[in-house]
């Protein structure tokens, strides 16, 4: 065979091959994501406010003594029993009781000069100026007995009711000065306040009345009950927050005066407003957030921007309005796209 021939043919095929068209690509569009939904729901629970605070009987008082002294006898010791009018410390009182002494002394003395000048007054010896003195001395030397008899009845610290002594900060034979803090006593009749400090965005939704639940972690009781009875005017320099006190329905069983609790103050009903799962929540802050709703229709995704009021556990209430009943995804979220198509999960 002729070897031109073979080459032709050769060249043929292969010109005829590269001719051939290669067959487009096929594109398959994604299948829709498949979301989980719920419908948009409104509320108008208030959410509860947390805190953490003291526990403190309502009247616990620093006795002190009025005079400074030796101490005689401390009668008491923390965590005793005590009774209205009872004895609990005194100070040795031989000065005092002197003291009582010579300004008596000095009131008789005063009274006798008087009586003689009044005599001589009606004589008319002694002169007007003269009568007025005397009876003025009288007058200053009652006060000074007066005062004698006051420091000597405040030389003994009595109990100013029934209640329990919390602290002991003296010892016989001390030496102490005036006012100082001698024992520290709880009432027990006045009750018990929980004592926290609120930040401004929470102490305003707290209003007076409000239900309260407070618990301690060593306390195997259930949470103690109470309301709020006061709310602070003005900010604690220290801490910037809201003073607000709690008064408890009842005695806490098991915790003791000055213990950690918390409160969990309910705030009574607001104006409903929408709740969505957290889940539901894209690209967010502490104050907004987007949501993704889906018109059950076209089963397309539509993104929204919310305002958030706060969260509370999984719940997150928003100040944005939503229609009410339409859904929102509640998960899969972070697949899902402005405008794409999706799938509702069963």
């Amino acid at each position: 065979m002729n070897s031109n021939l073979i080459w032709a043919g050769l060249a043929a095929a292969i010109l005829g091959g590269a001719g051939c068209s290669k067959p487009a690509p096929v594109v398959v569009a994604p299948p829709p994501n498949v979301v989980q939904t719920v419908p948009v729901a409104y509320s108008d629970r208030a959410v509860p406010v947390r805190a953490t605070g003291l526990l403190s009987r309502k009247a616990e008082a620093e006795l002190s003594f009025k005079v400074g002294g030796l101490v005689e006898a401390v009668l008491v010791r923390a965590g005793d029993a005590v009774q209205r009018g009872q004895e609990l410390a005194r100070l040795r009182v031989d000065e005092i009781d002197a003291q009582v002494a010579q300004a008596q002394s000095v009131v008789e003395k005063a009274r006798r000069d008087l009586a003689r000048v009044e005599k001589l007054a009606a004589e008319r010896v002694a002169t007007l100026e003269n009568l007025q003195d005397a009876r003025t001395a009288v007058e200053l030397a009652a006060a000074q007995l007066r005062i004698a008899e006051f420091n000597r009845k405040y030389a003994v610290i009595v109990a100013p009711g029934d209640g329990r002594i919390l602290r002991r900060l003296a010892e016989p034979n001390e030496w102490v000065t005036a006012g100082r803090e001698i024992l520290v006593f709880a009432s027990e009749a006045e009750g018990w306040l929980v004592r926290v400090g609120l930040a401004d965005g929470d102490a305003g939704r707290v209003r007076l009345g409000d239900a309260v639940a407070v618990t301690h972690g060593g306390s195997s009781s259930g949470p103690a009950a109470g309301r709020v009875t006061a709310i602070s005017e003005s900010a604690d320099a220290a801490t910037r927050t809201t003073p607000v006190e709690i008064q408890l329905d009842g005695a806490p069983v098991g915790v003791r005066s000055g213990a950690v609790v918390v409160a969990t103050i309910q705030p009574r009903a607001v104006e409903a407003r929408p709740v969505v799962p957290a889940a539901a929540l894209v690209e967010g802050d502490a104050r907004g957030a987007s949501v993704f709703l889906v018109d059950e229709a076209t089963r397309k995704a539509k993104r929204v921007a919310v305002e958030i009021e706060t969260i509370d556990g999984v719940d997150v209430y928003l100040r944005t309005a939503l229609p009410r009943g339409q859904r929102v995804v509640s998960g899969g979220a972070e697949y899902v796209r402005d405008g794409s198509e999706v799938t509702l999960k069963p």
